[in-house]
């Protein structure tokens, strides 16, 4: 197993808003995993949002964040996903 990351800042160049993909070349199950840093809240704030999800509160916004991708990252995030594809074609033909 070797994985490759790509980091990407945000268009907004906030330190929190930055997405790190990790290309994993498994020969069974090639995969992209993608990590997104979580904005900071007080122990409260934490709790109460945790304590409404146990519930099964659901918020009609969810609990998202946003990423603006940059135009200069689409030909590093396309050669991502080619790994991605390639290497998916690769563990198919194994198992036939």
């Amino acid at each position: 197993m070797s994985a490759e990351k790509e980091y990407f800042e945000c268009s907004c160049h906030s330190p929190e808003h930055t997405l790190s993909l990790s290309f994993d070349d498994d020969e069974s199950f090639p995969a992209v995993y993608g990590c997104v840093f979580l904005g900071e809240k007080p122990w409260y704030k934490r709790m109460w949002t945790a304590m409404r999800y146990v519930l099964g509160y659901k918020c009609k916004y969810g609990h998202f964040d946003e990423f603006i991708f940059n135009p200069e990252d689409c030909d590093r995030m396309i050669g991502v996903m080619r790994k991605l594809k390639a290497a998916d074609r690769k563990a198919r033909a194994k198992r036939k």
